[in-house]
């Protein structure tokens, strides 16, 4: 073999060497693409301070209707489910026994009037006489006795006119409370009993009606403080209504529950419209005071990490930082961010996982672009 050619050879595996060594363009590892997020804004500003809770209906006054005499139910004045008037008529009973022991009770203090004032004017002569001397002292004090012995029992037969006239008033039984009625236990024919065990009608007042519900303790001085500046607002929602219905708490009770770490509050309701019925559960928010010039953030832009709870914040240059928050109140959607952010910042709503510190975003449109408050947050001044 010439030469010259073997000296060709071994340039040919260094070239081969260097170009198979040497990295192609098609070999060059991509950059990653920016990572579309969704961001929202982190505002300074004030958010109200609620407590929410279930809560149950109650009536504020519920009367059992009894009868107060036994007798024949003669009618009843109503219909069953129906709103009555406090003084309306809701049942007769049967009272012509009663109406003939008044007329004997009348007759009887007729009789007694009668003797006394026989015994009266007995009195009045046998006064003259004893100042003449013509009787003894002894008869004039026995006309006396008789007289005021008569005069007592007049006063116990008007206290049996009168006993007989309040029973007879209770044969019509009429409604103490403007409210609804029940279910109607007894029907028109049937025998009362006096004070039975089973009401014959329950009414129950339902306007204004009362939620009960309870929140934590530790919740109780703030509640307390607030309740001495002015009435707190409570709402109510009972389920399929749309809008909470307003009411004003006005108890707080005296005791906290040691077992469940509870106190409870009652709160009252116009109930003009008879959306709030007796029983019924709902949900009830209590606001207990503002938290003022603090910064909000959307509650979904706070992950939680392996530091404790965190948020991406949007640099300018279209990457994001890892930043380590404390939050507070949480509710509406919003979190108070007590530490890690001063406002004014644009945090990532959604998508943490697929984010590392420095990575590249793009903002995608859509509810919670930068600019917009987070719903439900008030701007201090200068926002």
């Amino acid at each position: 073999m010439p030469k010259k050619n073997l000296n060709i050879i071994p340039l040919c595996i260094l070239c081969f060497i260097f170009l198979s060594a040497s990295p192609s363009p098609a070999q060059e590892k991509p950059k990653p693409k920016p990572a579309p997020v969704l961001a929202g804004e982190a505002v300074r500003g004030s958010i109200p301070v609620t407590l929410s809770a279930v809560g149950t209906v109650e009536a504020s006054e519920v009367v059992e209707i009894k009868a107060r005499i036994n007798g024949l139910l003669r009618q009843v004045h109503f219909e069953e489910g129906r709103d009555v008037r406090q003084g309306d008529l809701l049942f007769s009973l049967d009272s012509r026994d009663l109406e003939a022991q008044l007329r004997s009770a009348k007759a009887d203090l007729d009789q007694i009037r009668a003797r006394l004032k026989k015994a009266e004017e007995d009195k009045r002569r046998n006064d003259e006489l004893l100042r003449q001397g013509l009787i003894s002292r002894d008869q004039q004090e026995t006309t006396a006795t008789s007289q005021a012995a008569l005069q007592a029992e007049v006063r116990a037969a008007e206290a049996a006119v009168e006993a007989a006239a309040v029973a007879i008033s209770y044969a019509e039984i009429r409604s103490p409370i403007s409210g609804r009625t029940g279910i109607l236990q007894l029907d028109a024919g049937n025998m009362v009993k006096a004070n039975a065990d089973t009401p014959m009608v329950v009414i129950t007042r339902v306007e204004p009606v009362n939620v009960r519900f309870a929140v934590p303790e530790v919740h109780l001085a703030s509640i307390m403080a607030a309740q001495a500046a002015s009435p707190l607002k409570v709402l109510a929602r009972p389920a399929g209504v749309a809008e909470p219905v307003p009411g004003s708490l006005y108890f707080i009770d005296s005791s906290v529950d040691s077992k469940t770490g509870t106190i409870t509050l009652k709160a009252r309701f116009a109930n003009a419209g008879h959306y709030l019925w007796p029983g019924q559960f709902v949900d009830v928010s209590l606001e207990v005071g503002t938290l003022k010039d603090v910064v909000l953030v959307p509650e979904r832009a706070v992950a939680p990490g392996a530091d404790g709870e965190y948020v991406y914040v949007i640099l300018p240059d279209g990457t994001v930082e890892y930043r380590t928050v404390r939050t507070g109140l949480r509710q509406g959607g919003l979190a108070v961010v007590e530490a890690g952010l001063d406002g004014g910042e644009r945090v990532v709503l959604d998508g943490h996982l697929r984010l590392s510190p420095g990575a590249a975003v793009t903002i995608r449109a859509g509810a919670g672009e930068p600019g917009q408050a987070p719903a439900g947050a008030t701007k201090g001044a200068g926002q």
